[in-house]
C-alpha cells in the first residue's frame, strides 16, 4: 500500500528527506565535477565547498534520522551478560548518560556556530574561500543534528525506558525488529 505524501508525513520524515536530498546532491555534484575535470578539462572550482557543506548536512541530520530509527551501532556485550533488574538499571543509566552527552554536544556545537557569526561579540560572519557564503550555513547542521537527536533521546526515555508516556501503535505501522530490551 502506497503512503500518501501529506504535510504531516513530510514533517515527520523531514530528517530523512533532508538527508536523502543532500546525499543525492553530493553524488550528482561529485560526478559532475569528475566529468568536468577529466573529460572537459574544466573543473568546477566551487563544487568542493558545496559538496563539503552538503556532506556535513548529510552526516549530522542523517545521524539524527539513524537515532530515530534506532540504527546506530552499539556495543552492549557487557550489558547482555547482565540479567533482570541490573540489566534494566544499567540501560536506564546509559540512556541518561547518552542524553547528557547529546545536550552537551548540542550546546558546544551551538557555541561553535555562534562563533562563526560573531567574533568577540561583533557581527562578522566567517565566509567560505571560494563562494564567500557564511560558514554558519554549513555549521548550523551540527547543533540541529545533535538537537534533534536530543529531542528523540528525551522521547525514547519517556516512552521506552521509563514508560511515562504511552504510545499506541497503528495496526499498519511497522513493528520493527525485536531486541531483548524492547521493540526497536
Amino acid at each position: 500500500m502506497k503512503k500518501k505524501i501529506t504535510p504531516k508525513f513530510i514533517l515527520q520524515n523531514l530528517d530523512a528527506i533532508i538527508t536523502g536530498v543532500t546525499l543525492t546532491l553530493c553524488v550528482i555534484l561529485v560526478n559532475l565535477n569528475v566529468i568536468m575535470r577529466y573529460i572537459l578539462n574544466s573543473p568546477l572550482q566551487w563544487s568542493e565547498e558545496v559538496v563539503t557543506s552538503l556532506f556535513v548536512w548529510t552526516v549530522f541530520i542523517g545521524s539524527a534520522y539513524a537515532y530515530r530509527k534506532h540504527s546506530h551501532l552499539g556495543v552492549d556485550i557487557v550489558v547482555n551478560l547482565m540479567h533482570g533488574r541490573t540489566k534494566a538499571v544499567v540501560r536506564d543509566v546509559m540512556a541518561i548518560i547518552e542524553l547528557l552527552i547529546l545536550i552537551m554536544l548540542t550546546v558546544i556545537s551551538a557555541q561553535y556556530v555562534y562563533n562563526l557569526i560573531y567574533i568577540r561579540g561583533v557581527f562578522k560572519p566567517v565566509v567560505t574561500d571560494v563562494l564567500r557564503i557564511p560558514k554558519a550555513y554549513t555549521g548550523i547542521a551540527v547543533p540541529l543534528g545533535f538537537g534533534v537527536s536530543t529531542v528523540y533521546s528525551v522521547y525514547f526515555l519517556l516512552t521506552e525506558r521509563f514508560h511515562i508516556i504511552k504510545v499506541k501503535k497503528k495496526p499498519d505501522e511497522d513493528e520493527g525488529y525485536q531486541v531483548e530490551g524492547g521493540n526497536y
